[in-house]
């Protein structure tokens, strides 16, 4: 059930259990911001359970809708957030939270408002392709940074620069908060706006962790900020719509070196394609 709610709600999703008690009965929270897309969004999210629950496969309520402030649900939100190793290095932990015994590299996080806690699939894949590929020279550009947690972990793997954007001013003062804790001010820039904002400089990475549709339709611009020989990751793409986002990038000269996936989600990673040089 958590894979089919993750696609409505992301990662603002939590699973509440009386403590000590396996099996029975758990209430699953979801959480989504009030707007025109609100109500659309439950309507499918009731359709989905009726639906399983009418398999017989579980037994289920009828889902409650409950209107509430955002200090409420930041409130809420934190009782569930605990920390959470993600990728191969590191431990994301709430900011409010006690720095546990580890050995893996802790980035400390307190997503406000913003997407990016690390638990959703999405977010993990991409941390995942970030390992893989940062090296100690790169530019690094996070397209729609949210919490910032991806510009926090292609600084700590090494990128000398960071340039972390996003449209939703909540998410540009929550990165560079998290920014900020982390000690990573000196490497990450976070700036307000849309990917003109990247300048002439081409990146070595570009990372985007968003949605599919945002992902067709910046294409080009994701392409044109790259360097030819660079990478460009894509989190946040459904299995349903992999393919459909592969052979729109690979129109815009960009070959797929790898898909990572888990859940319903897929990750990809692109490579820019060098142009040939003109023949003799």
């Amino acid at each position: 059930m958590r894979i089919e709610l993750s696609r409505w709600v992301g990662s603002t999703l939590a699973v509440d259990q009386p403590e000590g008690v396996s099996g029975g009965r758990s209430t699953v929270n979801a959480y989504l911001p009030d707007g025109p897309d609100c109500m659309r969004i439950c309507g499918q999210i009731e359709s989905a359970l009726w639906h399983l629950g009418a398999t017989g496969a579980l037994s289920l309520r009828e889902p409650k809708i409950r209107w509430i402030s955002s200090k409420e649900y930041l409130n809420e939100w934190r009782r569930f957030y605990q920390p959470l190793p993600i990728g191969d290095g590191f431990v994301v932990v709430p900011s409010w939270l006690e720095l546990p015994e580890s050995p893996r590299r802790v980035i400390r996080l307190d997503p406000g408002m913003a997407f990016g806690t690390g638990l959703h699939p999405s977010t993990q894949l991409a941390v995942e392709a970030l390992e893989r590929t940062v090296e100690a020279n790169h530019f690094v550009l996070d397209v729609g940074t949210g919490s910032g947690i991806l510009s926090i972990v292609a600084a700590f793997l090494g990128a000398h620069r960071v340039l972390s954007i996003d449209t939703d001013p909540d998410a540009v003062r929550t990165a560079v908060n998290n920014v900020t804790t982390n000690g990573c001010a000196d490497r990450v820039t976070v700036s307000a706006g849309s990917i003109s904002k990247a300048g002439a400089d081409l990146a070595d990475i570009l990372v985007a962790n968003i949605v599919a549709d945002v992902h067709l339709r910046n294409l080009d611009r994701y392409a044109a900020a790259t360097r030819p020989g660079g990478l460009v990751i894509l989190g946040g793409v459904t299995m349903a719509r992999r393919k459909e986002v592969q052979s729109a990038a690979q129109l815009r000269s960009m070959e797929c070196d790898s898909v990572s996936e888990r859940d319903d989600w897929a990750c990809l990673t692109l490579r820019c394609r060098i142009p040939a040089l003109p023949s003799s």
